[in-house]
């Protein structure tokens, strides 16, 4: 599971001091607005300064106001308040021709609805921010916009999407060195390399962010940074301890800082390290904790998260009623959050602002190219009006056969891109119900398997070793089945994709033998080649299988693999010093059967080699 995770949402509420209105607007009556506001504590007391405000008959400054209100609600749980604050804001901006407090006010509101699960008009409003920021050129919020996009994307799965907009925004903001914008988008960076099973560019990308908000002192940014750092121990480095004193370390940061929300999610996310811990009464009081504050804000996402915790506590405590009853909750909360046209909405909006962008540039060029022709036309009039008119003949004819070659060519890419963009839909779709609900009952079947183990501590032990292998082979599949969709999720990748994957699982064998020695070497001139789903998959299954007979068969204590660039294309080689065999004396078995046909399938072609007591190599070679 890798549900005790924190996606920082970036830049919802902008730092108010570096886009305010002019000093002088700021002071009333000797109170300065947001620190009013950050000091207030019911609403009564903002209405009256409200009051107060509004008699100055300044509509920059109320703008401003109301832009500072809705933070407070937002940071109160009060997300509905917080709409019509920023609303009210939005509309004083316009009237004061205020264009980059409109671009803020809109993209704190697509912060606001983003929390409430409505990524659908999120989209809208970053959008609509986005079309004003470009237009007006303001670097920063264009930034903070490309980021809050990766953000929807990653929302929806698809993070090589939200790693393109977050890399966009990181040049951004390392161009305009703002350090804060910087840690923050490394940490967006970090969560897409997490979410695809990608644990040391995650920590790379986390310890980025931590250098620097250690530097600037952000203890908001460090408290999530030390809950996303904990996770990858937890998730994917199996070192719980360490993990779990990240997560604490994240709880009482954000105590100090009282932001319920972070609140919310921090306790569920110890909630669940504590339940696979078996520590079920401590992981309950935590997960308590979450539902209260979850109920109060209305968070459907973070009440998906407790629900599931919920049930999966109960079960393993036997108490079956309440875990099926937290179960359906669970599943109706989910309906509500992940519906197709909720999904299907968000990629609409963002279609029709690329195609708004492609037309504008069109339209731009053929400003330009008219401009280039009326000189061509007023040169041409001073030499000779015959040649002139030939020559614009000529050339209208070839503008038009250019113009319908480009409409044709435009036409076929974009009936591509559809194709293209249904097909990824689909898989993304089978990779999800596959994440979701396969995994989610493995994950039961696991559960299950060992309460019945620690239920029954007189167990007959052939009974109880029966169960062990069950649970293992389940735990098997759950890795394979990891495997499958990380091929699904992408229409192709690097070679250095690839060797990360074969890396881990040498990593992986190691630790399952420690007397045998594992290299893998690769020539950095492959890390750049390109490969689709189904040739990485085919390879990595194939290396898979000859480094486990190695193991399991062989009794090798050293095993190579070694991936070369030769002229034509690629070959890897896996060898071990292992008891060997006689092939004209010994019958293929399924395995090895099964690795030609994967490497035949892609076009490669296969080879093995073997004599008995000097071990055995296996030839993989693909031509590009």
């Amino acid at each position: 599971m890798r549900n005790y995770f924190l996606f920082i949402l970036i830049l919802t509420f902008l730092n108010t001091n570096a886009q305010s209105p002019s000093a002088s607007y700021l002071k009333l009556k000797a109170m300065d607005t947001e620190n009013f506001l950050n000091n207030a504590t019911n609403k009564s007391k903002i209405i009256a300064f409200q009051e107060v405000l509004e008699t100055q008959n300044n509509d920059t400054l109320l703008g401003y106001y109301f832009r500072i209100q809705a933070k407070f609600f937002s940071n109160q749980l009060d997300n509905d308040a917080a709409l019509i604050s920023l609303d009210q804001s939005i509309s004083f901006y316009k009237k004061g021709s205020h264009s980059l407090g409109v671009v803020l006010s809109m993209l704190n509101k697509g912060g606001v609805f983003y929390k409430k699960g409505a990524t659908k008009e999120a989209t809208q409003e970053f959008i609509n921010a986005l079309t004003i920021a470009e237009k007006k050129g303001y670097k920063n919020e264009i930034a903070s916009l490309y980021k809050n996009i990766g953000l929807i994307y990653y929302s929806q799965g698809k993070t090589k999407e939200a790693l393109a907009y977050n890399n966009k925004a990181l040049q951004v903001f390392i161009s305009l060195k703002a350090k804060k914008n910087i840690a923050d988008t490394y940490v967006n960076i970090g969560n897409c390399y997490f979410d695809d099973y990608q644990p040391q560019k995650a920590l790379l990308n986390y310890n980025k962010a931590l250098t620097i908000s250690e530097e600037i002192k952000d203890s908001k940014t460090i408290a999530k940074l030390y809950n996303n750092i904990g996770s990858v121990y937890i998730n994917d480095l199996q070192d719980t301890i360490k993990g779990v004193n990240y997560l604490l370390n994240a709880l009482k940061i954000k105590k100090q800082a009282n932001n319920q929300n972070d609140l919310m999610i921090q306790y569920n996310n110890i909630a669940t390290v504590y339940m696979d811990m078996k520590k079920f009464d401590l992981a309950q009081s935590y997960n308590d904790e979450a539902l209260k504050l979850a109920e109060k804000s209305g968070n459907l996402e973070e009440l998906l998260h407790i629900y599931e915790t919920y049930s999966l506590i109960h079960s393993s405590k036997k108490d079956f009623k309440k875990a099926y009853d937290y179960h359906k909750l669970y599943a109706k909360t989910k309906d509500s959050l992940l519906n197709i046209d909720n999904l299907k909405a968000v990629e609409e909006i963002n279609t029709k602002y690329q195609t708004a962008e492609k037309e504008k540039q069109l339209l731009q060029k053929e400003v330009e190219t008219k401009k280039k022709t009326t000189t061509i036309i007023i040169l041409s009039l001073l030499a000779v009006f015959i040649s002139i008119v030939g020559f614009l003949i000529y050339r209208q004819q070839r503008l038009k056969n250019t113009q319908q070659k480009q409409e044709f060519e435009l036409q076929t890419a974009i009936a591509q891109i559809e194709s293209q963009n249904k097909l990824h839909e689909q898989r993304l779709s089978i990779s999800r119900d596959l994440h979701d609900n396969i995994g989610a009952q493995l994950t039961f079947i696991i559960s299950s398997v060992e309460n019945l183990k620690f239920g029954f501590p007189t167990m007959d032990i052939s009974v109880k070793n029966h169960l062990s292998r069950i649970s293992d082979f389940t735990k098997t599949t759950i890795v394979e089945l990891r495997d499958t969709i990380w091929a699904m999720n992408a229409n192709e990748f690097t070679f250095d994709d690839l060797s990360s994957r074969i890396y881990n699982f040498i990593e992986k064998a190691q630790t399952a033998k420690e007397k045998t020695t594992f290299k893998f070497t690769i020539d950095e001139n492959l890390k750049a080649i390109t490969f689709s789903s189904l040739e990485g998959i085919n390879l990595y299954r194939t290396i898979q299988e000859a480094v486990n007979n190695a193991i399991k068969y062989a009794d090798a204590t050293q095993i190579t693999v070694q991936v070369s660039k030769v002229p034509k294309g690629i070959t890897i080689e896996i060898s071990d010093n292992g008891k060997g065999f006689d092939l004209t004396q010994t019958e293929l078995g399924n395995g090895i059967i099964n690795m030609q046909k994967r490497i035949e399938e892609i076009n490669g072609v296969f080879k093995i080699q073997s004599e008995v007591s000097k071990g055995t190599q296996l030839f993989i070679s693909l031509y590009q």
